[in-house]
């Protein structure tokens, strides 16, 4: 049995979650307590580290891992321990029976690997694709090992060159129709997908057309299961930060290590196994959730969090962000939004907050039958919950669902730096016009501009007339003031005031919309602090 092999098992399984279905264990600072196993104490002795995968017993002094736990305490053999961890950890043997298969699969992938890199660079299409379509750098191109695949018969003839027929079948790196060989990833860029260990478990690949389907992975092998592998596995292992953010996509995940956000993971192109994340908080991180902004990626967390409720494992450490509407982080990074990017990887919605913005629909609206599903959704919500003591404190954080209500309302008095001069008015006033009258952006828009807007006003002037965010609703506007603490509404006092003298901000407005905008910014432009 390799050394390598094991180490990665032990990488990648959580010792606090193995011992603790055997031992009940306190967390205490960054360790684990609990009695020890090996005599009889009341006071507990026993330590267990995640972060250095070891436990310790001080009353006797033995101590080791996750292996040495289960075969001293539970009299497992090293072969029944290393088939029960490889398979929860989705590492797969090499050493006994058909090990050879699993060396040949490794083999061949590391050989398409570097075909597929090397055939990059000879492919002027695929190459302009990663650089000026995708974006990414010739630094972030060599990290993740990019490639390509055009032509398909010298790929399938370098293979027949150095691996069998039977071999190459196993490792579904080719495919075979009636009596011909071929590569299902032809035409399009692919991507490895490496271990913690850094070898290659498969592959992904996408087209750079409109064939469909757009995306595909390597079928299912001995060592490569869909379900237990994230694309960028390494930066687990390598985080020092303790975080770790899942995404959507292999691309999401290069375009933000280029940009220094590199404790990034993501599914391989199916939903996000919820087991997968309660293991790596059981490891001591936390994980951020951080999927598209459209409904897709919206009803795509709502499963998340429907599936780590109903697991009795799951304690929390998850936490949510909400990107604006049909946005993903490449887009962002892309529309030269990596520090509104950042500043909201910063500040995710914890498991509370985050079913609160999802119940805002149902609480702020008037109409019962509305209000109704909502209490009907938290309250299926709270009796899935099977983790009694996580459930206990969603009762008592909700026991008023209609509270939540009036929480987008309680910073009636926001404190922001506004001036209540005319200037200010008006500027606000523009703002609130062109927020809130979608169809009349257009024939503003030059005018914001060019006007001479100061402080906060010159701020929101900035972001909303953004490329990204010219198209978003009045309601997806207001949220991202939220975000960036911008929101000169929750001010309802100056709000009504410059309502009542701007008549113009009101989508209402009947008048002569774009003369009375005129009016305002020539005021704004002449008129000096």
């Amino acid at each position: 049995m390799s050394n390598d092999t094991v180490r990665e098992i032990i990488d990648r399984i959580s010792i606090v979650e193995i011992i603790g279905k055997h031992i009940s264990l306190t967390k205490k600072g960054s360790n684990f307590f609990g009695l020890s196993p090996f005599k009889n104490e009341k006071t507990p002795s026993f330590s267990v580290s995640e972060e250095k995968k070891i436990y310790k017993c001080f009353s006797t002094g033995e101590g080791g891992n996750v292996f040495d736990f289960l075969i001293k305490v539970k009299g497992y053999t090293f072969k029944e321990v290393l088939n029960e961890l490889a398979d929860k950890s989705g590492v797969q043997l090499q050493s006994y029976k058909g090990s050879q298969d699993y060396q040949n699969i490794y083999d061949i992938n590391e050989f398409a690997k570097n075909y597929f890199h090397k055939e990059l660079f000879n492919n002027k299409s695929h190459l302009n694709y990663y650089k000026n379509i995708r974006k990414f750098n010739e630094e972030s191109i060599d990290f993740f090992k990019l490639g390509s695949l055009l032509n398909q018969k010298d790929f399938t003839k370098d293979l027949m060159n150095n691996f069998s027929e039977d071999e190459l079948l196993k490792s579904s790196i080719l495919k075979k129709n009636n009596a011909n060989l071929y590569s299902f990833f032809s035409n399009r860029v692919i991507i490895p997908i490496f271990s913690s260990s850094n070898k290659v478990f498969g592959f992904g690949a996408r087209t750079t057309g409109d064939d469909m389907p757009k995306y595909i992975n390597s079928s299912e092998t001995k060592v490569f299961k869909k379900k237990n592998i994230l694309f960028n596995e390494m930066a687990i292992t390598k985080n020092l930060e303790k975080k770790v953010i899942i995404t959507e996509g292999y691309f999401d995940v290069i375009k933000m290590h280029q940009n220094n956000i590199k404790n990034v993971v993501a599914p391989l192109g199916t939903s996000i196994n919820h087991e997968k994340i309660i293991e790596i908080v059981k490891r001591g991180f936390e994980c951020i959730i951080c999927l598209d902004g459209d409904t897709a990626g919206r009803n795509s967390m709502l499963r998340l969090l429907d599936n780590l409720i109903k697991d009795n494992n799951f304690e929390l450490g998850v936490k949510f962000v909400l990107l604006p509407k049909d946005a993903d982080p490449d887009q962002l990074i892309d529309n030269n939004e990596i520090n509104y990017l950042k500043d909201t990887l910063k500040k995710p919605l914890t498991i509370e907050k985050f079913i609160e913005k999802y119940l805002e629909k149902f609480s702020l609206s008037e109409n019962l039958e509305t209000q109704y599903k909502g209490k009907k959704f938290l309250k299926q919500l709270i009796n899935d919950t099977a983790n009694k003591d996580l459930k206990d404190v969603l009762k008592f954080h909700f026991k008023d669902f209609q509270s939540i209500k009036s929480k987008p309302n309680t910073s009636n008095n926001i404190n922001l730096d506004i001036k209540n001069d005319l200037k200010s008015k008006f500027s606000a006033g523009v703002i609130l016009a062109f927020i809130e009258n979608l169809k009349e952006r257009e024939q503003i828009y030059d005018l914001l501009l060019i006007s001479n807007f100061e402080g906060i006003f010159e701020d929101i002037r900035s972001l909303i007339t953004k490329t990204i965010h010219f198209n978003k609703s009045p309601a997806d506007l207001f949220e991202l003031l939220d975000l960036k603490g911008l929101n000169f509404t929750k001010n309802q006092l100056f709000s009504r005031e410059i309502r009542r003298l701007c008549r113009f901000a009101n989508s209402s407005f009947e008048g002569d919309f774009y003369l009375e905008v005129e009016k305002a910014l020539e005021y704004i432009n002449k008129t000096k602090s």
